[in-house]
């Protein structure tokens, strides 16, 4: 139904067009009836207002309706010249400039654009002269005017002509013709289009006193010009004064108004005062010239106003960006002086306009400051965005993003654009944040290093543990203390002699001159207090004794406590460094000592273990009484030897000795001397053999001696000597000489006497009794076995 009601409104508008054609092209519209000349042709205005306001296409209903006035009007012949080809010639001329203004041009239909008014005059004019050759020549054609005739009739077919285009056309395009738009396009479901309307009604006092003033004007002019006594056409200047005056006040819109007004006086005028020949030329010129320049005026002033209102719209949007934005802005100008700040920036920095007007030079920084450097930079043409920080009035410690740009206007710098945004929260959010990462990133140091010295801790237990001798467990924990505290360089473990009188180092690393080699107990405040003890020179501690002088390094001495019992001392001495804080961090004193601490009972625990260990052995292969070994270490021994000595090819003697006349001894003397006899005998065998050699205490007075890579000739020498030696000995117990030793001794040797442990101490043994047989402090050498 909507393309129904299209085909109505169309049909509708084109038969009102048809009516309205014949209308104003009526003799009484168009002619003066006294002189017979054309006054003006408003229908042209009309043919283009339709073409230009509606569609071009029309220009064929133009074709139509002109060939139709002539015929009912003016009673031409349907076939005549003027009524085809000069129809179809006009309609053709307006019809293209039509075309051209809509199309390539593409002017505003409401003619608010000077240049749009210029190419509008330009084009109809071009037009209306097109159409004045077609309309001229077809009527000569026709033989209604002659040759003659052709100028003065082709100047008033123009003029004529004109005045519809511009005195009438500006007027349907700007006030009719946009509610005709409307009225076609409009669909019945919706509301009018939103079409911009191009007159706005305002009835006030002053508009309509303005208004009745204008029109008061025209016709005064009116009458000034045509109403004189003497019929003399004159002062036509003065028409222009009203056009202008409408035109300056309210653009296009008026004065469109203003001229139809204006030439429908003229022409009214002209009926009631007909003018000759020579000044009705000059009326219809008049009419032209006045209709284009009030379009053109009236144009250029509804352009500058439309340029104004947007400029003041983007003036107040770009006012309202700057006082409504979050952010501080200002702007400087060449000289550096505050032009424009917004209230953001008044807050942020707590002033008002009066004081920035003074200038506020701790917003901008001190003059050597960087932002004030750079904000010279900008003015120099180059921008910049930074960080910076400023006090506020009331103390307040601002962070400050600062964004500057130069103003530039036609490549010249202006100014200065500054931008302040508020960034403190986010700064301080930061700097926790980095607090945090730098905090986690500590935690997991501390966590890796913890889980390094868990491992180096159970690593050396694990050593600890396997260790077999107090040497080698010290040296153990020598190599795992030392990376535990790398930055400890040096350090020594100190270990109590049996006597407990004195500290003697096991093992020491590091600068071994600045650490004592034994030192008394006492002289550790450690091993006096029982705790962890710092020693310092920078005059916050007390020094340990042991330490030297030249020792300017922190250090550190633990007591080693396994079991109850002091076991040592764990000293360690630090590099020279700041002093480190008491309790933070896995660097504090705190933390090293907390690991020195689990250090020092890993190795007292071991060490205690092993001195334990050794001790039980001692007593396990040791004769209580004269510290040789027993007979159980004999055996074990022996077989040892043999083993090493077969397998090396070589000889190995076993000697038996016993003390003549012990029992008659302790008899004469008691036990107690007897028992110093045998701890003085133990002495001089300790003396008088070699290291590798292996004595021991067989039971009761007798002894056996085990001398590796040694002949039984080289042990009867060796054997012999000692006989002296004992001999030789002049004891004394209790004041009192206990007399002369002998001992008696028998030798065998392996492999001449023996292969097995128990072949050699039966020959030996038997060789003993030999010697006892043979009258005692005698040496006896068992013969070889194929002797």
């Amino acid at each position: 139904m909507h393309w129904h009601r299209q085909i109505v409104r169309y049909s509708l508008l084109s038969l009102f067009f048809v009516l309205l054609y014949l209308l104003l092209n009526r003799p009484e519209v168009i002619f003066i009836s006294r002189i017979g000349f054309v006054a003006w042709y408003p229908a042209v205005g009309l043919v283009i207002a339709l073409l230009l306001g509606v569609s071009p296409w029309y220009a064929l209903l133009v074709c139509f309706a002109d060939a139709l006035a002539a015929r009912v009007i003016y009673g031409q012949a349907l076939m005549s010249y003027s009524s085809t080809v000069g129809s179809a010639g006009s309609a053709l001329c307006y019809g293209a400039a039509a075309c051209i203004l809509r199309g390539p041009l593409q002017i505003d239909l409401g003619l608010r654009r000077r240049r749009d008014v210029v190419s509008y005059v330009f084009a109809t004019a071009t037009a209306a002269a097109g159409a004045t050759v077609f309309g001229v020549a077809c009527l000569i054609a026709d033989h209604s005017i002659l040759w003659s005739e052709y100028k003065s009739s082709a100047l008033g077919w123009f003029l004529g002509d004109a005045i519809g285009l511009v005195g009438i056309a500006p007027f349907l395009l700007v006030h009719v013709f946009p509610f005709v738009r409307r009225w076609l396009e409009s669909a019945p479901s919706q509301p009018p289009s939103a079409e911009p309307r191009f007159t706005t009604w305002r009835f006030s006092l002053g508009p309509i006193v303005e208004a009745s003033g204008q029109i008061l004007t025209i016709f005064a002019v009116i009458l000034v010009m045509f109403g004189s006594k003497d019929r003399r056409y004159d002062h036509f200047y003065l028409s222009f004064i009203p056009i202008i005056w409408i035109a300056m006040r309210q653009g296009i819109q008026r004065v469109v108004i203003g001229l139809l007004v204006m030439n429908f006086g003229i022409v009214v005028a002209m009926h009631l005062f007909p003018p000759d020949t020579a000044a009705f030329n000059k009326v219809a010129l008049l009419m032209m010239v006045l209709s284009a320049v009030g379009l053109i005026v009236g144009s250029e002033v509804s352009e500058r106003h439309r340029l104004a209102i947007d400029l003041n719209r983007q003036t107040t949007y770009l006012d309202s960006l700057i006082q409504n934005s979050p952010l501080g802005i200002i702007v400087l100008d060449q000289r550096g002086a505050v032009e424009l700040a917004n209230s953001a920036f008044e807050r942020l920095f707590q002033c008002d306009r009066h004081e920035l007007a003074s200038g506020l030079p701790g917003i901008l920084g001190d003059p050597e400051s960087d932002s004030t450097l750079q904000i010279r930079q900008i003015f120099a043409g180059s921008a910049f965005r930074r960080t910076i920080r400023r006090r506020r009035r009331d103390g307040k410690i601002l962070d400050l993003s600062l964004h500057g740009v130069p103003l530039l206007v036609q490549g010249e710098v202006r100014g200065a654009y500054l931008i302040y945004e508020d960034v403190s929260e986010q700064t301080k959010a930061n700097e926790a944040q980095r607090q945090h990462a730098e905090s986690l990133d500590r935690l997991v140091k501390e966590l890796e290093l913890r889980t390094k010295q868990t491992t180096t801790l159970n690593e050396m237990g694990s050593l600890l543990a396997c260790s077999g001798t107090v040497k080698e467990a010290a040296d153990v924990a020598a190599n795992s203390v030392h990376k535990l505290f790398p930055d400890a360089p040096s350090g020594a473990l100190y270990l109590f002699r049996s006597s407990r009188d004195l500290v003697e180092a096991a093992v020491r690393w590091g600068k071994r001159d600045s650490l004592a080699p034994t030192f008394p107990p006492d002289a550790c405040w450690a091993l006096r207090r029982g705790l962890p003890h710092w020693s310092g020179h920078s005059g916050d501690d007390i020094v340990c004794q042991h330490q030297t002088k030249s020792s300017g390094a922190e250090s550190l001495c633990l007591p080693m406590v396994a079991q109850g019992n002091t076991v040592g001392v764990l000293h360690l001495e630090f590099e020279s460094a700041p002093e480190l804080p008491r309790e933070s961090g896995a660097g504090s004193r705190g933390s090293r000592e907390r690991l020195a601490v689990s250090a020092a009972s890993h190795i007292a625990l071991s060490l205690a273990s092993l001195q334990l260990r050794e001790t039980l052995r001692e007593q396990s292969i040791r004769d209580p009484l004269t510290r040789l070994f027993n007979r159980r270490f004999l055996e074990e021994s022996l077989s040892r030897e043999l083993q090493l000595a077969g397998r090396n090819h070589l000889s190995i003697a076993v000697l038996f000795l016993d003390l003549d006349h012990f029992k008659k001894f302790n008899d004469a003397f008691g036990h107690d001397a007897g028992d110093a006899v045998l701890q003085s005998l133990a002495d001089l065998f300790r003396k008088f053999f070699r290291t590798t050699d292996i004595c021991c205490r067989y039971g009761g007075e007798e002894f056996a001696i085990i001398l590796p890579e040694s002949s039984s000739k080289d042990a009867v020498i060796r054997a012999d000597v000692l006989r002296a030696e004992v001999k030789s000995l002049r004891l004394q117990y209790k004041k009192q000489s206990l007399g002369p030793l002998t001992v008696s001794i028998g030798v065998a040797a392996f492999p001449e006497h023996g292969s097995t442990s128990q072949e050699l101490l039966k020959i030996a043994d038997q060789c003993l009794y030999e010697s006892k047989a043979r009258g005692r402090d005698v040496v006896t050498v068992a013969p070889p076995q194929n002797a």
